[in-house]
């Protein structure tokens, strides 16, 4: 995710775009007990012109020199400039101090839109502490004047000159960022790019932990795709609890940062970032195929390469099968950030299919070749999905074409297996079968030897609405809906109101999802997906969430070799029939540990099998079993 996004969208629809933007030297002063900024910005036009138009935070009081300015507009939090010249101008100094004024949402894990406090600095194009022109920025310098003993970070190289810190950089950047605070450094160096890790709680161990592997996978993307594009990267612990990647650095939440999965996870991805939306950017308006991209070749990488690239495949058709495909999807050339599970199941897991599909149809070495040319020939330019698609197939018009529809219709086929037979013939056999997408004719293959079972599509190579029977029980197929979220009226008060809370929480998140009491339960379709709350529930029937691998009872799960009690743990279990349809129950003795469930559960999605301590609600299980019911695959 990234907060450039929004000021793009925010100014797109009042200025025209320029070929480029001005350059800033500026010089800057935290005042932070009076949340006060105070700033020299000397500005470089790209062409001496007659006029400079801009927007600027309302809290700030301006002078410009030379010229007239005028106010055009003002609103709670941004202020509309024209600045005009008696003739030609390209240099223009402007002075500017005060308290700016943030707007009052909250982003990302609740993170303000900006500030300025004893805490911490976060300024950035949404909080428009710079003129804003709706044109990219051609280069900028920041001395940032701090509190004794913070740091401040901005984009670029850094020099340190006394208790001002330099930030310099050429490049063309989408925004002008700030951050600071009390921060510890770590810095490793690795041929012209600086690797830094700065905490607000020091732990030289998780420094180094991350330095190594940043080492490693710049080092991995600079050979796949080409140089990086910064003089630095930065990880930086936040304040809140994000993940958002900016040019040459990324705010990771503190408690989110020491979690053992993310170094393989979402560093990669963020790093990756600075090639595929923060280097070569991305034209909102005709499609965002930076995140899919993205995940294709940091997500799908880290588990490409440790032999789980199937099942992560599967995860993503999963993903996108239950949440989007059901009448909440959209063309990919119309995606332009995640709001929701359908959006993000677009974005991310239906585009990062469509390039898996444009790599198999390339072969390994031509994909690589694309994805460099996609960099050399585009970076720092905006683009949409089809002009990255089209650079990334190159010479291959055939290509593209079978790839382009993905782009411009919603929806994906759902494949069907009908009718095998096997029959010798000569000195081998006749495999004769219908494989239909609607009405396909039927496939006639000649093998030596007599087959022994069919699979389609094993490895998960293809874009696809999953059929229901072959998903795995997890409890995205019940996420998805449409599902009941069954409630048990007869728990005490306490535990009963825990749970209506969780099922309330989740409808908000999950439009597939309706709530009813067990009492009122009888009244549902046998054929309904529904998830049951509560031991106390009147619908569980432990049998029919057990089979050979993992067996419920009234006191606990059995799973993986030991047994689970409720008295203990909390447990979940999802199951399906031959026929798709999907059961989950979800097993909690106290409301503290319920409320602490529906926070996490809609993270664990992929997954059938789950336990948790009461209390803490540390995970101590999960699973993802196998579906042995899959249609597309059949014995002979």
């Amino acid at each position: 995710m990234k907060r450039i996004l929004y000021g793009f969208l925010l100014y797109l629809s009042w200025l025209a775009a320029a070929a480029a933007g001005p350059a800033h030297d500026m010089a800057i002063r935290l005042q932070v007990d009076a949340g006060r900024l105070i700033v020299t910005d000397r500005i470089t036009l790209d062409e001496p012109s007659r006029r400079f138009v801009f927007r600027l935070n309302s809290g700030l009081r301006i002078d410009a020199h030379p010229g007239h300015l005028e106010r055009l507009e003002t609103t709670s939090t941004q202020t509309h400039y024209r600045l005009t010249f008696d003739r030609p101008e390209r240099h223009i100094v402007l002075r500017y101090t005060g308290r700016p004024r943030f707007p009052t949402t909250h982003g990302h894990g609740g993170m303000p839109a900006g500030e300025i406090t004893p805490q911490g600095v976060w300024l950035d194009d949404v909080s428009a502490w710079y003129p804003l022109t709706g044109d990219p920025v051609q280069g900028a310098r920041l001395a940032i004047e701090t509190p004794r003993g913070w740091e401040a970070l901005a984009v670029g190289r850094r020099k340190q000159q006394g208790n001002t810190v330099v930030w310099q950089t050429g490049r063309p950047l989408q925004a002008l960022y700030l951050v600071a605070g009390p921060f510890h450094r770590h810095e490793r160096q690795l041929g012209e790019v600086t690797l830094a890790v700065w905490l607000l709680h020091d732990d030289p161990a998780l420094a180094e932990r991350y330095l190594a592997l940043l080492s490693d996978y710049l080092r991995h993307y600079q050979a796949l795709i080409g140089p990086y594009p910064y003089a630095r990267f930065t990880v930086v612990e936040n304040r809140w609890p994000t993940g958002l990647g900016m040019p040459a650095f990324t705010l990771i939440g503190g408690q989110v940062l020491r979690l053992p999965f993310i170094p393989y996870t979402s560093l990669p991805h963020e790093l990756l970032h600075n090639w595929w939306g923060n280097g070569v950017w991305v034209d909102y308006e005709r499609g965002n195929w930076s995140e899919g991209l993205t995940s294709y070749l940091a997500d799908h990488w880290m588990q490409e390469r440790r032999g789980k690239g199937a099942r992560y495949r599967l995860r993503a058709l999963q993903r996108y099968s239950n949440h989007a495909a059901q009448g909440r999807d959209l063309p990919l050339r119309t995606f332009v950030s995640r709001h929701d599970e359908a959006s993000q199941s677009v974005g991310y897991s239906k585009s990062l299919m469509l390039f898996h599909m444009t790599r198999r149809l390339l072969g390994d070495a031509a994909f690589e070749a694309g994805l460099r040319r996609l960099w050399r020939q585009h970076h720092f330019e905006r683009i949409g999905f089809e002009t990255a698609l089209r650079t990334l197939v190159g010479d291959r018009p055939d290509l593209l074409a079978r790839l382009r529809p993905w782009l411009a219709r919603k929806g994906a086929p759902r494949l069907q297996l009908g009718e095998t037979q096997v029959q010798p013939q000569g000195d081998g056999f006749r495999l004769s079968l219908v494989l239909a997408q609607d009405a396909d004719p039927p496939f006639d293959l000649h093998l030596p030897a007599r087959p022994q079972r069919l699979q389609v599509d094993p490895d998960y190579d293809v874009l696809r609405r999953l059929d229901p029977r072959e998903q795995p029980p997890a409890l995205n197929l019940l996420f998805g809906g449409p599902t009941w979220l069954v409630l048990p009226a007869d728990a005490p008060t306490a535990r009963y109101t825990a749970w209506r809370r969780l099922a309330e929480a989740w409808r908000k998140r999950y439009p597939g999802l309706r709530v009813i009491d067990d009492r009122d339960a009888d009244s549902l379709p046998a054929t309904a997906h529904r998830l049951l709350l509560g031991w106390d529930n009147r619908l569980l029937d432990p049998h029919h969430l057990s089979d050979s691998r993992y067996r419920l009872d009234q006191d606990g799960l059995e799973a993986e070799g030991r047994y689970w009690p409720r008295r203990s743990f909390a447990v979940v279990r999802v199951s399906i029939d031959a026929q798709g349809i999907g059961r989950g129950f979800i097993g909690a003795g106290d409301p503290k540990t319920i409320e602490a469930l529906a926070r996490k559960l809609p993270h664990y999605g992929s997954y059938g099998v789950l336990v948790f301590e009461h209390g803490s609600a540390r995970n101590r299980l999960k699973v993802s079993p196998d579906n042995p019911h899959s249609p597309l695959s059949r014995s002979l």
